[in-house]
């Protein structure tokens, strides 16, 4: 966050004048509200801006609603938003939780993946249409969106919940995310949000407890899979107060006392949840709760789903007088009132009855026994609801979302048919609409060609129609998605069967109509995309290819409704944003499959010979592809440049006037195509020709920040490669040197850790004279003397040497690159001192030492003196002193590794240190 002005550099200065006096007088307007709205993390000049407007022009003397819609602004500001998924984020955790951390960092980070926060929006024009658009508004809801949002669901399996046995720190990590509920109880409130039917107000809470570890089991689904807002924090605070309960009974009352204590609803349904078990809650207790429910909280399943269930669970525990009075109570039914006046008396009454058949059958599923009454009462009348007979404890209760595979359903009538029949009456039904939800002629006449061994019935078909069967571009286009060179389960077929067929479907594609080919594009591309190396063995593929490249290239160019043609080129971002672009869909379009049918079809090199000679099929297609312009060449373009150094080897000059040239242009178009680029590692061969621009994008922030690190990796790679190799770089180390120098720190992190790779991959390259004994003695010599050769220099000479570069994240990406070298592990150590600072280290994983290596302790790696103190320097240097800093979790084993090598390095003080450290 900026905090002064005085931060701002040249260019954001400007920007933050510019947008503070568009602010001024402003700050009451709808417009600005919606532009404020709009701006990204990134964008923390404008957000200055709208903050400075706020304190000096006063927010708390702007009328309602606009200071509380400011306020709000604000608050949303203050913690990121989540983006949904937690990607790595949960399984980081969990390594860490193995490695046995149980600090509080790790209890953060927890909760911070659930924990509910504002999220605040434009409002949508669907909710516009649903209610009057005020004149002047008179209420914050009126002026902008205002709701929980929060991570997703975490998955108990992949944290591995169960595995954890420290009740302390399970009591911590429920206290921290109870404060987290708290707080999101509390945004609720300041909104107006209310605990109504289902907790829609707090982003939905259909139960509060798991109802299986994952969010999706099969076909089932975790109710609250899909909401966001109270519902995961309030979850994973049930589940680890239900391990609590697991291993200390005791320890989980202290949560559970307090919960039914509590004012919201919330706390209400987890006391309920956590007392089905009876070793928690005695019976006694659940018995005075459910007596004491009101109308809404003991008839409401989906509002308090808990109440019932606990009801249920927990009826065969309590006194017979209790049973007998709950029981009445079902009898009677719910209240009159909880349905529409405008039903009739018998259906109300007839409801009434199924109510409370299905709560005193529900007992009975529980395992409960109904009083003799209630019992006789229910066998009465349960068979007026046979549904009864099935029901689960669950039934009725709000659930998620169930995904079911829908069943193919082809249209028999086809089979009865052949030749252009067939193909008519296929046609015909594809080209029908659906005539009802479940009445679709034309998904159950795709679903028949999509059936195994349909495509060659209508291949055989096509074969007798008039002109390759140009009057059914419809089953063209189907059968393009559906014919396959192998069939699933089916037996393999010969590749001259496979090359026969091929060249049937080309003949016949070769007779079609330019409209149907168009009509057809997307199927036909598919079945070439396909079908590619079969159909370039046909002398008819280059004529067909060539008919169909102009259509593809029309319909790839075509702007997608909705998008700018801008988007499509890609491209350029905010130079403040560091995340990756979506990129080019270079494989699903039908120009970028018509380049890989090209690419396939390029030919093996062979010394002397030319791959493009003059009139080869080969070169028609590179010329014809290379020459399109727009969205299909640049397409084109991205694909061809994956492949750079087979273009290279081929024909050195086009490749640099076709494929290099564009790169080196300043627009939109040669950024797309340095993520082409970034997608493989480059070498010698490549990086002498554009490893000088290639130095240039790794610093610029309008690529993403993985395509600058990929880019980074192939230039400090061949760097490294240079000086193992004795030779000249590709890229002048000095330029090298400076490249590192001005990336941004997590890029040059990045740039470390590649110096480890190296070593790490080159080292283990089987040598061709491997002895058979001593095999782990020669890989740690390899790795020493590959570091000497290679790392130790380009440590020396091209990596910037300034301390200020000395930075948390390039300390801890050099931090094994000790451990990896072997035999070299002092000199190694000696090499990145400088640039060593204290980092969050968790473990010795860290350090490359962490868990055993074939049989042996990778610690035993420290096996004299010189690599003891080496270690103790490493660990002085990364450990932090300060209070509340990261100490790894095993760093006793290190300290023990280097006392049992040099003894007398126990009493230095550097020791002593770290020592207290690890008893912290």
């Amino acid at each position: 966050m900026i905090r002064t002005s005085g931060n701002l550099d040249p260019r954001d200065w400007y920007t933050y004048r510019t947008a503070f006096a568009f602010l001024n007088k402003r700050l009451a307007e709808q417009g600005t509200i919606d532009w404020a709205l709009k701006l990204k993390p990134h964008q923390k000049v404008e957000r200055f801006a709208i903050e400075n407007s706020l304190a000096r022009l006063g927010a708390n003397d702007l009328s309602e609603p606009w200071s509380t819609a400011w306020r709000l602004i604000e608050e949303s500001w203050i913690s990121p938003q989540p983006d949904g998924r937690h990607g790595a984020a949960v399984y980081e955790i969990r390594k860490r939780l193995r490695a046995g951390d149980r600090s509080g960092a790790v209890i953060a980070a927890l909760v911070d993946l659930v924990a509910p926060r504002l999220k605040v929006e434009p409002i949508s024009d669907w909710r516009w249409s649903q209610i009057k658009k005020p004149r002047k508004p008179t209420r914050v809801d009126q002026v902008l969106y205002a709701h929980l949002t929060s991570g997703e669901l975490i998955d108990l399996q992949a944290l591995e919940l169960a595995n954890i046995n420290e009740v302390d720190f399970l009591s911590s990590l429920a206290s921290a995310l109870e404060g987290a509920v708290a707080h999101g109880l509390d945004i609720a409130s300041r909104l107006g949000r209310t605990e109504g039917r289902s907790f829609a107000g707090l982003g939905l809470l259909y139960r509060v407890y798991y109802t299986q570890p994952m969010r999706h089991q099969d076909e089932d689904s975790e109710p609250d899979a899909f909401h966001y807002g109270i519902a995961p924090s309030v979850k994973l605070l049930y589940a680890v107060v239900a391990r609590i309960a697991e291993l200390d009974p005791t320890a989980a009352q202290y949560f559970v006392s307090f919960w039914k204590l509590k004012a919201s609803p919330v706390y209400v349904r987890l006391w309920a949840a956590i007392s089905r078990n009876e070793q928690i809650m005695p019976a006694a207790e659940v018995c005075s709760f459910v007596l004491d429910l009101d109308q809404d909280q003991f008839w409401d399943l989906h509002k308090f789903p808990e109440f019932t269930e606990l009801r249920a669970v927990r009826f065969r525990d309590m006194d017979e007088a209790s049973k007998i009075a709950i029981t009445d109570r079902i009898k009677r039914g719910p209240p009159r009132s909880q349905w529409s006046k405008r039903l009739d008396a018998a259906k109300i009454d007839e409801l009434q009855r199924y109510w409370s058949l299905r709560e005193l059958r529900r007992i009975e599923v529980a395992g409960g026994v109904l009083p003799e009454k209630a019992k006789l009462w229910l066998d009465a009348h349960a068979a007026q609801f046979e549904e009864l007979a099935e029901m689960s404890i669950d039934d009725d209760f709000a659930g998620g979302i169930t995904v079911t595979r829908r069943e193919a359903r082809p249209d028999a009538k086809f089979d009865a048919l052949e030749g252009v029949e067939r193909l008519r009456a296929l046609e015909a039904a594809l080209a029908t609409t659906r005539r009802g939800w479940d009445d679709d002629p034309a998904e159950r006449a795709n679903d028949w060609i999509g059936q195994a061994g349909n495509p060659n019935k209508l291949l055989t078909d096509l074969e007798v129609a008039n002109n390759g069967g140009d009057d059914f571009p419809r089953v063209w286009s189907r059968f393009g998605w559906a014919h396959r060179p192998s069939v699933p389960g089916g037996p393999p077929k010969d590749e001259a069967v496979l090359e026969f067929e091929a060249a049937t479907v080309l003949a016949l594609l070769n007779q079609l109509s330019q409209q149907t080919m168009l009509s057809a594009i997307e199927g036909i591309t598919a079945w070439l995309d396909t079908w590619e190396k079969h159909a370039i063995k046909s002398e008819l593929c280059l004529p067909v290819w060539m008919r169909l490249w102009p259509i593809a290239v029309e319909v790839t160019n075509l702007t997608p409704e909705g998008q700018d043609e801008e988007d499509l080129e890609i491209i350029a971002r905010p130079v403040n944003d560091d995340s990756e672009p979506m990129d080019l869909d270079t494989l699903n379009t039908p120009a970028g499959k018509l380049v890989g049918v090209f690419l396939t079809a390029c030919p093996r090199l062979q010394e002397g010979a030319d791959a493009f000679a003059e009139g080869s099929r080969e070169r028609q297609m590179r010329d014809i592809v290379i020459d399109e312009d727009g969205r299909a060449g640049l397409i084109a373009k991205h694909r061809m440049i994956e492949s750079l150094p087979y273009f290279l080897r081929a024909d050195e000059d086009w490749a640099r006037t076709h494929l290099i040239a564009p790169l080196l242009n300043d627009d939109g178009a040669a950024l797309a195509l340095w993520r082409a680029m970034a997608r493989r590692t480059h070498f010698r061969n490549v990086l002498s020709i554009i490893g000088a621009p290639m130095a240039e994008r790794a610093v610029d922030r309008r690529l993403g920040r993985e395509t600058r690190r990929r880019l980074v990796f192939s230039l400090v790679i061949e760097s490294l490669h240079a000086f193992r190799e004795n030779r000249a770089p590709a890229v002048p180390n000095p330029r090298i040197q400076q490249m590192l120098r001005t990336l941004d720190d997590e890029v040059r992190a990045s740039a470390a850790n590649a110096i480890q790779q190296f070593v790490r991959d080159v080292s283990a390259k089987p040598a061709d004279n491997d002895a058979e004994n001593g095999e782990e003695h020669e890989k740690s010599a390899a790795a020493g003397a590959l570091f000497r050769v290679a790392a130790a220099p380009f440590l020396r000479e091209v990596w910037p040497q300034e301390r200020s570069l000395a930075t948390p994240g390039v300390s801890s990406a050099f931090a094994d690159l000790p451990a990896t070298s072997g035999d070299a592990f002092a000199e190694a150590v000696e090499a990145i001192e400088r640039f060593l600072v204290p980092f969050e280290c968790w473990s010795m994983l860290e350090y490359g030492l962490y868990g055993e290596d074939e049989d042996a302790k990778k610690l035993a790696i420290i096996d004299d003196e010189q690599k003891a103190r080496a270690l103790l320097r490493l660990l002085d240097l990364t450990v932090g002193s300060s209070e509340g800093a990261v100490v790894p979790l095993d760093l006793t084993s290190a300290l023990d590794q280097i006392e049992s090598i040099v003894p007398k390095l126990a009493e230095v003080p550097e020791f002593r240190r770290l020592s207290a450290a690890a008893r912290r």
